[in-house]
């Protein structure tokens, strides 16, 4: 795997590298170089902070049950700790084996949690992703871009990808980075009517607060 890792980011600064050379001199003949975060993009769009928020929604039951199970096992695990010399080498099997049964359990949950929770993720950003290649390749032809980078490329092994890699731009101006103009495109061709407000790092969702309720007024009688 670490072969196949190593011929993938080797091919990528091959390709990288000569384009990255001609950033720091004058633009080419074809057209100017700009530079993009997509993932960036991607979570800073209003469609984008909206699916981290319906995400964060729909797991929240299981982030809640999962949470159930680890208090369960330390509950238990406690309760063996304090009957350890209270209680017969049978009973205390049993209850090892009942700690050792739900631990197996949380276990499989997590995991399954985690591939379900990747995996609507993934399938989410990817719709975002091709929506906004038309944006960029757009964007790109009506402002004299001959090349747009981003500056985060995704690593694969056989198993698929691994990671993600940095790409060495040793120098971009200030006007290089496109990024918020695409975020700006997107929003635009893609309205959303309440989107969710998100921390653009991270993706984390955070819940706008709900307006005051008012009271109705009692008619008197």
């Amino acid at each position: 795997m670490k072969n196949r890792v190593s011929i993938t980011l080797a091919l990528l600064l091959l390709f990288v590298c000569p384009v990255l050379s001609l950033a720091q001199g004058t633009p080419t003949a074809s057209g100017k170089i700009g530079i993009l975060n997509i993932q960036l993009a991607i979570v800073s769009t209003g469609e984008g902070k909206k699916v981290l928020s319906d995400l964060d929604k729909k797991y929240q039951p299981k982030r809640a049950e999962l949470q159930k199970m680890q208090q369960d096992i330390q509950s238990l695990q406690d309760q063996i700790q304090r009957q350890e010399n209270a209680t017969s080498d049978a009973a205390q099997q049993q209850l090892n084996r009942q700690l050792d049964e739900k631990k197996k359990i949380m276990t499989r949950t997590q995991e399954d949690a985690q591939s379900d929770f990747a995996a609507d993720r993934s399938e989410a950003i990817g719709r975002i992703s091709q929506k906004m290649g038309k944006i960029v390749q757009d964007f790109a032809e009506q402002n004299g871009y001959a090349v747009i980078l981003d500056a985060v490329a995704p690593v694969f092994s056989n198993s698929g990808q691994i990671g993600d890699t940095q790409i060495p731009v040793y120098y971009a101006g200030k006007d290089v980075d496109v990024t918020p103009q695409i975020v700006k495109l997107y929003d635009a061709a893609n309205p959303v009517a309440a989107a969710a407000t998100t921390t653009p790092e991270t993706g984390t969702p955070t819940t706008p607060a709900k307006p005051a309720a008012t009271k109705t007024p009692v008619k008197p009688k």
